[in-house]
């Protein structure tokens, strides 16, 4: 969901466990502040805005704090600010490839989709605040928060399988961190409220014992 923010914009550096580097890790972060999110509209699927000249330098300065390090592969939601963050980082980073995966795409918002949030504030407040404090009651047509977590859960699955080394990123959504997040921790979907990724923010996951575990986790509570 696309929300206006510059609130963050920090993320630590690949770091090491015990003097050797952690061998699979995931960078997963939210692509840089879009059009829609400087007029506070929610989109997920019926527009594709682009970033906006600061999203693209936010992306950039980011990215070149990751300059050297052991990248196996980027992956991006397929939607354009998502595609767009990716080339940045692939191009910073000296990555030939990026794949797109469905997996990282944004929530689909059924019909709160395209639609300002203070509109929607005014005309369908209920829903709006229903949804907001419990994600499993979503908009009519759109998408639970459980399932988002289920495809990010099979994103992260089909990287364990892939890759045995390395630094792999994934370019997506504010909800798929939330959602990735409160997965990996095993807290009630209700909890997404308390939790705001503003743009370039991510979730720095490592691999330990068969399973992905948060390592870095730059949230702003609200």
């Amino acid at each position: 969901m696309e929300q206006k923010s510059r609130r963050t914009r920090g993320f630590p550096q690949k770091t090491k466990v015990g003097g050797t580097s952690v061998p699979l890790s995931v960078l997963l972060v939210r692509h840089g502040e879009s059009e829609a999110n400087i007029h506070n509209v929610i989109v997920s699927d019926r527009f594709d805005p682009t970033l906006t000249d600061y999203g693209r330098q936010e992306t950039q300065s980011l990215a070149q704090k990751w300059q050297g390090q052991p990248v196996s592969a980027i992956y991006s939601s397929p939607l354009r600010r998502t595609m767009e963050t990716a080339q940045i980082w692939a191009e910073t980073l000296n990555v030939a490839t990026i794949y797109p995966d469905p997996r990282l795409h944004e929530i689909h918002l059924g019909a709160f989709d395209g639609k300002v949030i203070d509109d929607i504030l005014r005309t369908n407040p209920e829903d709006y605040n229903q949804w907001k404090h419990n994600p499993e009651s979503p908009p009519q047509g759109g998408e639970k928060l459980s399932a988002v977590g289920a495809r990010m859960k099979a994103f992260l699955d089909m990287i364990a399988s892939q890759y045995h080394e390395g630094l792999v990123i994934g370019v997506t959504h504010a909800d798929c961190l939330k959602a990735v997040t409160l997965s990996i921790l095993e807290a009630p979907w209700t909890s997404a409220q308390f939790l705001h990724f503003g743009n370039v923010a991510g979730v720095f996951l490592e691999y330990h014992d068969n399973r992905f575990q948060i390592h870095a986790l730059p949230v702003i509570p609200i």
